[in-house]
């Protein structure tokens, strides 16, 4: 195998299918980067047996055709550091070699005829098509929420609720729920609920822009989720469907309302939380007389008051909340202004954060 290749074209696509590679497993050979050289393109492919990523590459030249197996974190790091713009790779058995500008890099890999099959495909799914940047922007504002822990593993993942002409993506973490949904113009769309890796959503948003106009495609069937971009691709499994009835979590009603700037709230949020318990992140708000007071209160490290004007409908209140979940929310607002609907400390409350972003969070209780 050899070729001659844009240095920063083939940066971009190892990049995206290098977050895939495994990097603990007892299958060493999925640490690596599948490269396909064919007659006219380069594809490259990883796999963690869970997700398959692939990319391909037109503008190379392929001097004779072959395989290769790329260790996935050195040559990513490699492809990092070098400025020539363009390289050639070489590859011979289980060894390539990378020559740009004066310097030649030997990569040691493994046998690609080894390496876990890649034709994977999608049979008698349902698919549907929208911009990839709008998206992308869906699974920012809500994947922040999505639960981390492997106890919670049925919804360490977003809920993707495709009906009635429009798209929802859901996140939580049973403590916090994020809401953004998309509405498609035009002709009707499939109906489904699947649950997709969290983990398959990060990848994808690293390769395409917020503002990319071109169409993803997404597929589905009953344990596989398929992305396809122009020449990326990317195949998930799909997590079981235990996901909570997250249209009951979002409260219908509020004794109290409330407008905010959310620049100021964001700064004095994090003035407050600076003298938040280490152990237990915790700040109040109280809301009354048009104004808002937030603070925090660590007996080993001081407490902090900051007051903000607001404009209070209804009955006001306190609710004291974990900042950091304030913080991540209003990071990936729409509005300058955000809406918070609330009642007590036994209700979750419910911040409007852009025209299709709602978020519920349940407050602390007793703090």
């Amino acid at each position: 195998m050899k070729i001659l290749c844009d240095r920063n074209q083939l940066q971009e696509a190892f990049s995206f299918v290098a977050g895939i590679a495994a990097q603990k497993t007892p299958k060493p050979i999925l640490q690596h980067v599948l490269l396909d050289a064919q007659k006219d393109r380069v594809t490259l492919y990883a796999t963690d047996q869970e997700i398959l990523a692939q990319v391909s590459l037109d503008s190379v030249k392929v001097s004779k055709l072959g395989k290769v197996l790329l260790p996935a974190k050195e040559t990513s790091a490699l492809l990092r550091e070098l400025s020539d713009p363009t390289l050639t790779l070489a590859g011979k058995e289980f060894r390539c070699t990378l020559e740009s500008g004066g310097g030649s890099f030997v990569l040691v890999g493994d046998d690609p005829d080894k390496f876990p099959s890649h034709s994977r495909a999608l049979k008698d799914g349902q698919s549907f098509s929208m911009p990839a940047g709008s998206f992308v922007d869906m699974v920012r504002k809500t994947i922040f929420a999505a639960a981390r822990e492997e106890s919670r593993y049925m919804i360490n993942g977003l809920l993707m609720d495709c009906r009635q002409d429009c798209l929802r993506l859901v996140g939580t973490d049973g403590r916090r729920l994020a809401l953004n949904y998309y509405n498609f113009p035009g002709a009707e769309q499939p109906t489904l609920k699947v649950v997709v890796p969290h983990r398959a959503l990060q990848v994808l948003s690293r390769a395409v822009t917020e503002d990319s106009k071109e169409e993803i495609k997404i597929s589905c069937t009953d344990n596989q989720a398929g992305f396809e971009f122009g020449n990326f691709r990317l195949i998930t499994q799909l997590l079981e469907n235990s996901f909570p009835d997250y249209e009951v979590v979002i409260p219908k009603s509020a004794e109290t309302s409330c407008d905010l700037d959310r620049h100021l709230l964001e700064r004095n949020v994090r003035q407050v939380a600076v003298l938040s318990s280490g152990d237990l992140r915790v700040i109040k708000l109280n809301f009354e007389n048009q104004s808002l007071e937030l603070s925090a209160e660590s007996a080993d490290k001081g407490r902090a008051d900051q007051v903000m004007p607001v404009d209070v409908k209804g009955a006001g209140g306190a609710l004291s909340f974990n900042p950091d979940y304030l913080l991540e929310a209003l990071k990936v607002a729409d509005q300058d202004v955000v809406r918070l609907d609330m009642s007590d400390d036994s209700k979750p409350a419910k911040l409007t954060l852009g025209e299709a972003f709602t978020y519920v969070l349940m407050p602390i209780s007793g703090s």
